[in-house]
């Protein structure tokens, strides 16, 4: 959807609609699958080299686990929603499709697990263990390990 920038007014522009799931061009077996329409509200705003958008967007999808690989089902709610368009010396439009598109995207998660969806399902290869879990197991200082830091310690030199 071409929206010419002369279009826009002082006090911005509102648009609402909704884009068919074919807008990704995704291959059938991307791990990152659309399953309906993807619903916009945008309210834009132009200035001399940007449009700025903000509002709100959402859609269904099927997502790959990262662990397990089975697909599920993710509600992508994107509630306070903004994008910024730097334009280019004599552009005329932005295709708002296009940046829907695009933000859809980067916004999905980067890592999905079944088991973050909201329905209490666990995924079935277990627990992912991640470096951040395995700091927050223990602290060696406070479980009577090594004490890493004492060369520092006669310097006076205190860790963060």
């Amino acid at each position: 959807m071409e929206v010419f920038i002369s279009d826009i007014p002082d006090e911005g522009l509102h648009l609402e609609g909704e884009f068919p799931a074919a807008i990704f061009d995704l291959p059938p077996g991307d791990s990152i699958q659309p399953m309906g329409p993807i619903l916009y509200s945008a309210d834009l705003y132009g200035f001399e080299e940007v449009v700025v958008l903000t509002g709100w967007l959402r859609g269904t999808f099927q997502l790959q686990c990262g662990t397990c690989l089975e697909f599920f089902d993710f509600d992508a709610d994107f509630p306070a929603w903004s994008s910024e368009v730097d334009l280019e010396p004599g552009q005329r439009t932005i295709d708002l499709k296009e940046i829907i598109r695009e933000d859809f995207l980067l916004g999905l998660p980067p890592n999905p697990r079944c088991d973050d969806a909201d329905d209490g399902h666990v995924c079935p290869k277990g627990h992912f263990v991640t470096l951040a879990d395995e700091a927050e197991e223990e602290d060696p200082l406070e479980a009577g390990g090594p004490n890493v830091w004492g060369a520092l310690d006669e310097f006076g030199v205190k860790p963060d």
